[in-house]
């Protein structure tokens, strides 16, 4: 067993919406989640993290083992890496799974575009040759030549697909120093601007999928819409063009229409489950042979063999790792 932390360590993680501990706690499955303390910690002690939200009635405390100490650096504050056990990352997910779907999704369930732009911090400090990486309605990642301050508010100006300039200000919701990367929120933006931003992301997917990655189409069903979020971006920044459903009898009627080039089904959606759809397709001689996998939180054990029975191609477990979901996009569509 690992031995106890000190007593009155008093790590805390805080964050700013209740999205992000679904994005940074739930879909890692826990692992190498990073709690800023100046606290001296050995990897393999256990500690007590209390984390909570603006969202929250309460914060809540989980159990955790440090797997890494991570040593300050510009724009990075020092702290520890840490791994959840399982009791703890099920309460995250219970509490995730908790509250209204508007909440959970803020700023997530909407398209996101990959992307090369030139961009300025106008405020609090200006800062010239930045770069936007990936933009949708309501946030950005930026690169830039200094690192921005987590959680601190800016002014940006980024320029558009069409040339003309977005004036917009947004706050700093994580930072990777390492990359040079930030990624920004978007504030206060109304519904011109973001009539604008979301023509501009349309033009940017549509450039993406003229480009030489030459995209396919992948239909993404799910009845709940983190995961069918989580997962059409992981698709969409592959390059590839999301069909998405959050019933089965609906994405049977897409898989007729829209022919994809491969299938994500949830096994238990209402309409039809996943397994009956996965049947529809393997009876269907002109959607035989599209290639669909199964994602389900149940067992490994039992999600083999209902893949096996339904004649799946494969399975991914819930929650699904980002690199298991790149290398399968990676395997199965490959290009023409």
């Amino acid at each position: 067993m690992a031995p106890s932390a000190p007593l009155g360590t008093g790590l805390k993680l805080h964050f700013l919406a209740r999205a992000r501990l679904w994005s940074e706690v739930v879909v890692s499955g826990g692992d190498r989640v990073f709690v800023p303390t100046t606290e001296v910690l050995a990897p393999g002690v256990a500690v007590s993290v209390e984390i909570d939200a603006p969202e929250f009635d309460a914060a809540i405390v989980v159990k955790a083992v440090v797997q890494q100490v991570r040593v300050p650096a510009p724009g990075q504050p020092s702290g520890v890496l840490v791994k959840l056990d399982e009791a703890s990352l099920e309460k995250c997910r219970a509490l995730v799974a908790d509250h209204d779907d508007a909440a959970r999704l803020a700023g997530r369930a909407e398209p996101r575009a990959d992307c090369d732009l030139p961009a300025k911090v106008l405020t609090p400090q200006a800062m010239g040759g930045c770069t936007t990486k990936s933009l949708s309605a309501h946030g950005v990642t930026l690169k830039t030549p200094q690192p921005l301050v987590q959680d601190a508010q800016v002014g940006l100006a980024l320029q558009l697909p069409d040339g003309t300039e977005a004036l917009l200000t947004a706050v700093v919701m994580w930072t990777r120093p390492d990359l040079a990367l930030a990624g920004l929120k978007l504030l206060q933006v109304d519904s011109t601007m973001v009539i604008r931003l979301q023509y501009a992301v349309e033009v940017l997917l549509g450039q993406r999928a003229q480009g030489p990655g030459l995209a396919r189409t992948v239909l993404v069903a799910d009845d709940d819409p983190s995961i069918l979020d989580f997962t059409s971006r992981v698709v969409t920044k592959a390059g590839h063009r999301v069909v998405r459903a959050e019933r089965g009898d609906t994405a049977l009627e897409l898989v007729r229409k829209e022919r994809p080039d491969l299938v994500f089904l949830d096994v238990l959606m209402p309409g039809l489950d996943g397994l009956e759809v996965c049947r529809a397709i393997r009876a269907d001689a002109a959607l035989a042979r599209i290639p669909v996998i199964l994602l389900s939180a149940m067992g490994e054990d039992r999600l083999v063999a209902a893949a096996k029975t339904a004649g799946a191609d494969g399975y991914l477990t819930k929650p699904m790792r980002l690199d298991a979901m790149r290398a399968l996009l990676a395997e199965r569509l490959t290009p023409r």
